[in-house]
């Protein structure tokens, strides 16, 4: 019981550290293209919020495969 407490755990936060990981670099790749062609900040800025709202919802999708386990502490 408590191996598998440790690898619900480990899986949650793999999924956490990669959405956060995948969101920070993007927001690093647009931030270097605003300073770059800053005539495109709108259209960069909108792409940047519509890509973090996929993750967003893809990350929740995952994760809540978790909430459904019961785990007594």
């Amino acid at each position: 019981m408590q191996q598998q407490q440790v690898e619900i755990v480990s899986s949650f936060m793999k999924n956490m550290v990669w959405g956060l990981a995948a969101e920070g670099i993007l927001a690093i790749i647009v931030g270097v293209l605003i300073f770059i062609y800053p005539d495109l900040l709108g259209m960069l800025v909108g792409a940047l919020v519509v890509i973090a709202g996929i993750m967003s919802i893809v990350l929740a999708a995952k994760l809540n495969g978790y909430s459904k386990i019961k785990i007594d502490l």
